[in-house]
């Protein structure tokens, strides 16, 4: 039986990435550095809304050996908070869309659900919320967690013991 493919675009259309498979989970991260990274992309030249109303970022995690670009890679740059961040935020230049975010050090992409051509993908969960904006209201849409649930660990240590035995 064939795996799924699921595809993800820029606002214009000239990268395109192709995702083998599920996403290990949709979660929307409210942590510090996916808001200031998400509003540092947002203030890009026509760059697209990235943010939700209360501070989260949407996601759907991939294993990275899953994900693949066959069109547009050379419009693709990285963004960092700071030079020696772990985490680099990848946009399409061409339209300063923002495509996913890479945790270096981890076998998964956060992609930006938002990128999705079709999103067929409950939210799970909301994560680290304790940081999210004060004032803003957190929508009842998921399960929301102040932390990194176990949840989260659990499926992102199996995603890498499948990896592992995939070879």
């Amino acid at each position: 039986m064939a795996e799924s493919r699921t595809v993800a675009r820029c606002t214009c259309g000239e990268v395109e990435l192709e995702m083998t498979g599920h996403p290990i989970l949709s979660a929307a991260c409210h942590c510090d550095d996916c808001q200031a990274g998400s509003e540092q992309l947002e203030r890009l030249p026509n760059a697209p809304k990235i943010l939700d109303s209360a501070g989260g970022t949407a996601y759907l995690l991939y294993r990275k050996d899953r994900v693949r670009c066959p069109r547009g890679d050379e419009h693709l740059s990285d963004h960092k908070l700071k030079s020696t961040s772990p985490t680099s935020r990848v946009v399409a230049s061409c339209c300063n869309t923002f495509m996913y975010l890479d945790f270096q050090r981890g076998h998964w992409l956060s992609m930006s659900r938002d990128r999705f051509v079709e999103d067929d993908w409950p939210l799970q969960m909301r994560i680290q919320t304790r940081f999210k904006p004060e004032g803003s209201t957190l929508p009842d849409d998921a399960p929301s967690y102040s932390a990194y649930p176990f949840k989260l660990i659990g499926k992102l240590v199996a995603a890498r013991i499948a990896m592992l035995f995939q070879r």
